[in-house]
Parts: C-alpha cells; sequence; structure tokens
C-alpha cells in the first residue's frame, strides 16, 4: 500500500479560499463547512462523530472512488469541463463488499469493485476497477484504490492511481488521486419541511480537499461538500458537489454534482452531472 503525507496547512489553505463560495443545495440543510474553514472546523467540534455501519463506509468508499475517476476524466478533454451526465449505481448491500457502476450514456462502462477490512484504528477499503472500464471512449487500465476511515469514522483518507488511455491518440498516462475528508454528524431540520410534522433527521456532513496528478505532477485541486442523510425506515440521500480550486490552466472552471437516493443497507441510485461554473 502507497503510504501519501498531506501538507495539511496546504489543505486547509485550499479549503478555506473555496468553501466560502459554495452553497448547500437548495433542498437540504445548509452544511456547516459551506460557509468557510473556521466555521466548519466549529461545527464539527460541536458535532457528533459518525455512526457508520460497514455498508456505508464500504459504500462511501465507492462513491468517492467513482467521482475522482470522473474528476480527472474532466482534465483529458481537448475542451475543459466538457459538459457530461453519467448515471451512478453503488451497492453495498454485501456490508463489506460492494461494487459501483458508472454508465456515461455513451456506451462506457465502469464497474468498480470494493472489500472493507476493520482493523482496530479503523477500516480499509480496497477497491479495484473489472476489466473493460471506460468512460467516453477513455479506457481505464489497472485502477488500485486503497481509502481509510479513521476509528471515530470521522477522517477519511483516500488514494487512487489507474492509467487512463487517451480517446484520440491511444497513449497510455498515468493518473492518481489523493484526497483528505472530514466526516461529522448533526441533527437538523429541513426548512422548509415537507410537512408541518417532520422531525429533525441526522445528517452526515463531509468537507475536503482532493488533488489529481498527471505523471506524478498535479494537475488539478478539487474541493467537496456532501450530505448523507441515512436510511432509517424512509429514503436515504447522498448528494456530492465537488468544485475545482485550482487547474493547470487559465480554462473554466468546473463542478460536479452526484444526487442519488436509496436503502440501507447502502444501495444508492443517483446522477452525476458534470458542468461549467
Amino acid at each position: 500500500m502507497k503510504t501519501t503525507k498531506y501538507n495539511l496547512n496546504a489543505i486547509a489553505m485550499g479549503v478555506a479560499l473555496a468553501m466560502g463560495s459554495v452553497s448547500a443545495l437548495a433542498a437540504n440543510p445548509v452544511n456547516p463547512a459551506a460557509s468557510g474553514l473556521n466555521n466548519a472546523a466549529a461545527a464539527e467540534r460541536a458535532s457528533a462523530n459518525p455512526t457508520f455501519e460497514p455498508s456505508e463506509r464500504t459504500g462511501i468508499a465507492l462513491v468517492e472512488s467513482s467521482l475522482s475517476l470522473i474528476a480527472a476524466r474532466t482534465h483529458i478533454d481537448p475542451v475543459n469541463c466538457a459538459e457530461k451526465v453519467y448515471k451512478l449505481d453503488v451497492d453495498a448491500t454485501g456490508e463489506t463488499e460492494g461494487t459501483a457502476t458508472i454508465d456515461d450514456f455513451a456506451g462506457g462502462t465502469t464497474v468498480l469493485q470494493a472489500l472493507l477490512t476493520e482493523a482496530t484504528l479503523g477500516a480499509q477499503v480496497d477497491v479495484t476497477a473489472k476489466a473493460g472500464a471506460k468512460l467516453y471512449d477513455a479506457a481505464i487500465k489497472n485502477y488500485t484504490g486503497d481509502h481509510q476511515w479513521s476509528r471515530k469514522n470521522n477522517i477519511f483518507l483516500d488514494h487512487a492511481t489507474w492509467i487512463f488511455v487517451h480517446p484520440q491518440s491511444g497513449r497510455f498516462i498515468p493518473y492518481d488521486e489523493h484526497s483528505v475528508k472530514d466526516y461529522f454528524e448533526r441533527i437538523e431540520q429541513v426548512t422548509p419541511p415537507m410537512t408541518q410534522v417532520d422531525p429533525p433527521e441526522a445528517w452526515e456532513f463531509d468537507w475536503g480537499f482532493e488533488i489529481i496528478t498527471k505523471k506524478n505532477f498535479p494537475v488539478a485541486k478539487w474541493t467537496e461538500l456532501s450530505w448523507y442523510r441515512q436510511q432509517d425506515g424512509s429514503d436515504g440521500i447522498v448528494e456530492v458537489q465537488k468544485e475545482l480550486l485550482a487547474p493547470n490552466t487559465s480554462k473554466a472552471l468546473c463542478r460536479i454534482v452526484y444526487q442519488a437516493s436509496g436503502f440501507f443497507p447502502f444501495e444508492f441510485t443517483g446522477t452525476v452531472t458534470v458542468s461549467k461554473q
């Protein structure tokens, strides 16, 4: 397993710059991280640690792997941030095993497989891609991801390596990604409630930072906010919003939004939209 050292000062600065300009989706409570790093840290300290089951740790790791691949795919387009739509289904009903299927609606499909291993200090989710993986004519080879959860489920580290086969030139291009994210739980009342008697709900919030590299050199920096409503007898919700903070050119910035609903144990179906800011 590859070990990565994170520059926490750089991460804090990157998140602080980006979070102030990102707002939560209208249907959800306000993510405390949306208003900036200091407020996010204060909200996290005042909140509870997540109570993720094994299926949720497995499923969320698959969501992160899938969205990282989609984020990296935006980088190899001739026009930066070409608008695209994907379908993303994640099934972790096997608790410690799960799959994610990405459909690009253009003949390309990527299937990721995950295995969760519990440990005293936390948990690790190892992710691989089945043969034949492809996103919009860019084949994916040798995908390997290792994702770690802290013992309290409040810190998530993410790392993956793979090769994109360029859709025009056929060149093999090595990519990897590294991210660090915080998760915390808050009891929130969605405003306005669907009915006058809707009780407050448990929501898991995430904020974090991701670097994507090409041939071992950084080419894009992303920030992320997410909203997760656990499936306590009703439909669950997963929404993730990634924004490109620092591309390696002056081209248009990008936003990636995943919206999905599902049931317990972790089984979600939704749509990923890539659009220009």
